[in-house]
């Protein structure tokens, strides 16, 4: 299988990584590289000295996308900035190149008619690469909710939070894609949007929102670094769900987990720890998952892609569901620029 990589920074590089331990020498590698950076990354996300990234993985480079799509890969994994997302989408698209698509899609909805077109005249599989679906918590979370063990579910608190300034520790954090307004930038599509998929997974479509936030602190960027969204989600049987979430640049040690209250109990999932704790009628459990790795989760959704492509699977996560997200990271940005509600526009 011929595969072409888009951008080869570190979740791409995670991609490749995983590509290889899947499919071995069955996998070829061509990319298209503008910077061309010689950061070559471990698993641990440490630099590997004296190790180029082009010969470890004899990776054929191409400084122009059309050449690139000329070798005709059968996918491409895009992974480059979030606001290139959507222009090299379309264009393997209408080459008729299988789109694994990094969140989020875009960092605004610029293109996305063109690429549902050119995806839809192609009939290539997209998948949307939100890796929280796959964590063992969320999918316990999610059990739970649908089981109606907590019965009416009432509210929703999610959050996340991570110092910006030691999230890469290779680069000025000033200089990386998270910081920076014209790379598409800020915590609302970098953090919040992982936990806005894996709400719309858990408790449906998202109606309006009322958010909060902006650039807050003293890190000197030019993005939003703090955001609270309070969504109104559509939830079962005409009911509504009260979701709160909260992203920012600025939490040591790191937080995120998301809390689920019922009219008869409550749940919560400690994404990180991969630790859910259940109360249900006064009675508490815990499950642990000591055998999780973050990696995992990569592992799954790549594997989860190929099938879509060998068998003909529908996809697990969709560019639908990679618009989803989409429109309410915009909803978000909108309702903190305008100070009102917003509806979500679904």
């Amino acid at each position: 299988m011929k595969i072409l990589m888009i951008g080869l920074g570190s979740i791409g590089q995670r991609h490749l990584r995983n590509i290889k331990r899947v499919l071995g020498e069955d996998a070829e590698i061509i990319a298209y590289r503008v910077r061309g950076l010689q950061r070559t990354f471990s698993d641990a996300m440490q630099i590997r000295d004296n190790v180029c990234l082009e010969d470890e993985f004899h990776i054929t480079a191409f400084g122009d996308l059309d050449e690139a799509l000329a070798q005709k890969p059968d996918a491409a994994f895009i992974t480059n900035p979030t606001n290139m997302h959507i222009p090299c989408a379309i264009k393997c698209a209408k080459a008729g190149c299988h789109l694994f698509l990094e969140k989020p899609i875009s960092d605004d909805l610029t293109g996305i008619d063109e690429l549902k077109q050119a995806v839809k005249e192609s009939g290539i599989k997209v998948f949307v690469g939100y890796q929280n679906r796959f964590h063992p918590a969320i999918r316990m979370v999610k059990e739970v909710v649908e089981s109606g063990e907590l019965g009416r579910i009432l509210s929703v608190h999610s959050v996340v939070g991570e110092r910006l300034t030691t999230m890469h520790t290779y680069e000025d954090y000033k200089d990386t894609y998270m910081a920076r307004k014209d790379m598409g930038g800020g915590v609302v599509t970098n953090q919040l949007v992982h936990e806005m998929d894996y709400l719309y997974y858990l408790f449906g479509k998202p109606l309006s929102v009322y958010a909060i936030g902006g650039t807050l602190g003293s890190l000197g960027i030019d993005v939003e670094d703090n955001c609270d969204a309070l969504f109104v989600m559509e939830g079962k049987e005409g009911s509504r769900v009260s979701v709160n979430v909260h992203a920012d640049f600025y939490q040591s040690p790191p937080s995120r987990f998301i809390k689920v209250v019922g009219e008869k109990g409550q749940i919560e999932a400690d994404l990180i720890n991969a630790l859910v704790t259940k109360t249900v009628s006064d009675v508490t459990e815990q499950a642990a998952f000591p055998q999780f790795a973050r990696n995992d989760m990569f592992i799954e959704e790549l594997k989860l892609f190929l099938s879509c492509m060998e068998e003909n699977k529908e996809e697990t996560i969709t560019l639908e569901d990679g618009i989803v997200s989409l429109k309410m990271a915009m909803a978000v940005k909108e309702s903190m620029r305008t100070g009102g509600v917003v509806n979500v526009g679904l």
